[in-house]
């Protein structure tokens, strides 16, 4: 991506030219900015038209909130007109295309984000953005009710930037993000919800993020299995860190980014199996396989893709195997095979999970084996001696697959052999 400043000298044909938003905020604390978006006082249609005159490809991608996207170098860059509110009630706003910068920036949610810089780079901040960026303050733009009731998805979006700038949220914002957190789940789509989460597991601290979601109430209306999660005080020898919540907090916190999903439902399923014990902590009995069976109805709730539902439904069932097993040959083909492609997403959960508590033999299960753990007879070998599809033809590939991963056989008519032994006892 070109830098920002030649962005905006070879958009400068557009009147009233801005870099806003986000990109300000980043340049401004020192950082390279992840996206670059651009208001102007020209209406869509002046744009697109402005654009082409210059040879530049434009696509009308949201004509009705003025947005259109302009090609450099192949690289799409959004360009909006500037609005102002003329009635103000939820996402559904009712807004014209206004003539100045800081009618746009008002319509902003938090103030180190109403902020915008021209092609000289002077900086447009009228709600003190700035000065909120220095003193590690969020702080919404003017009555923060009234902007959280515009979009309650910025209640969210509040926790989401406080975790990763390591901001504390101005008390009256807070206070309103308190008050309109009941609402959110009720007017806000849960697509948009788990994007939170997606961009939240990307940088900073998202611990700090899922904790505001858990004080405001939010993550256990999200995700019921979270409820009280805070009171179940787990065995001080293995999670010195103390109660639930807080270890998969932490868990998240190390996890790498792509696998936080994972981390942060690893222990789903402990509140429906956490038992009191005497010594005064919970145990949580099979709480792996309870919370592998809870993951579908939460991906479903939650939107979540299907490759991510599937591997999250492996690394729920699979992430405790390594402490209670034996790391024997055959325990580890076996873990294998049941983790299939998704071996390293068990093992980052594994490590984040444990931290540096984990046996070291434990760690063998994630070595790689001389041994294949794919299956070496299949189907067609079956097909080729004669045998046809069935019931049993299936139960031969699986005792075969069975005595594969027991023993380590790989000669093909050896498990051919095993294979044949289940119809020997059918007989």
């Amino acid at each position: 991506m070109m830098d920002y400043r030649q962005v905006l000298q070879q958009l400068s044909f557009l009147p009233d030219l801005y870099l806003v938003g986000g990109a300000v905020r980043d340049i401004l604390l020192g950082q390279t900015p992840e996206d670059l978006d651009f208001a102007t006082s020209a209406p869509p249609e002046e744009v697109m038209r402005l654009a082409k005159a210059q040879g530049l490809g434009a696509i009308p991608t949201g004509l009705e909130h003025g947005t259109v996207t302009i090609l450099i170098d192949h690289h799409p860059y959004e360009v909006t007109t500037f609005r102002r509110d003329v009635e103000t009630y939820g996402r559904r706003a009712k807004v014209a295309w206004g003539q100045r910068i800081e009618e746009d920036l008002a319509r902003r949610d938090f103030t180190i984000g109403a902020i915008a810089m021209d092609a000289s780079g002077r900086v447009i901040d009228p709600y003190g953005g700035q000065q909120d960026l220095e003193a590690g303050v969020l702080r919404a733009v003017g009555d923060p009710a009234q902007r959280f009731r515009e979009d309650y998805l910025r209640v969210i979006r509040a926790g989401r930037f406080a975790a990763r700038y390591g901001f504390q949220i101005e008390p009256k914002t807070l206070q309103a993000a308190r008050e309109a957190a009941p609402e959110v789940l009720s007017h806000v789509a849960v697509e948009r919800v788990s994007a939170e989460f997606d961009k939240a597991f990307q940088n900073g601290t998202p611990s700090r993020f899922l904790r505001y979601l858990y004080d405001l109430e939010i993550l256990q209306r999200l995700i019921p299995e979270f409820e009280d999660t805070h009171l179940l005080l787990q065995n001080p020898r293995w999670h010195p860190e103390g109660d639930v919540l807080t270890h998969v907090l932490q868990v998240v916190d190390r996890a790498p980014p792509p696998y936080r999903w994972h981390a942060l439902l690893h222990d789903i399923g402990k509140k429906d199996t956490a038992r009191w014990r005497p010594e005064g902590w919970y145990s949580f009995y099979g709480h792996e396989r309870v919370g592998a069976a809870l993951i579908p109805r939460i991906a479903r709730d939650l939107r979540l893709p299907n490759h991510l539902r599937d591997e999250l439904v492996v690394t729920t069932a699979l992430h405790m195997v390594p402490v209670f097993t034996k790391p024997t040959p055959a325990a580890i083909r076996r873990f294998q095979a049941q983790a299939g492609p998704h071996l390293m997403a068990l093992k980052a959960l594994y490590e984040a999970d444990g931290a540096e508590r984990r046996p070291k033999e434990s760690w063998k299960f994630f070595e790689p084996q001389p041994v294949p753990v794919q299956p070496v007879l299949l189907g067609r070998h079956l097909i080729e001696r004669g045998h046809k599809p069935g019931k049993a033809f299936g139960q031969m590939l699986k005792a075969a697959y069975e005595w594969q991963l027991e023993t380590g056989e790989t000669d093909l008519e050896k498990l051919y052999q095993a294979a044949l032994r289940v119809l020997e006892r059918e007989t």
